[in-house]
């Protein structure tokens, strides 16, 4: 997934910012871009676990077929 993710430079922030189309909404930023590059699998994950949880289609698994984990999963995910 990182592979396909936009990353860019934004003068007035200085900051590396990060998307990914594949995942609408999905966004990371920082100050390097290994730090932005971190953040953004970290918010990949988050994605997934969320995805999992509510039982929605993952878009880039759609040929696969993946289940929810049988153990709970914890998760630190902030909603802005």
């Amino acid at each position: 997934m990182l592979g396909k993710a936009e990353y860019a430079y934004d003068d007035e922030t200085k900051s590396w910012c990060v998307v990914l189309d594949d995942l609408p909404g999905v966004y990371a930023q920082a100050d390097s871009v290994e730090q932005a590059r971190q953040q953004m699998a970290e918010v990949i994950e988050d994605y997934i676990i969320v995805s999992l949880r509510q039982n929605n289609k993952l878009p880039f698994f759609n040929k696969k077929s993946i289940s929810s984990p049988k153990q709970k999963v914890e998760s630190n995910i902030a909603y802005a």
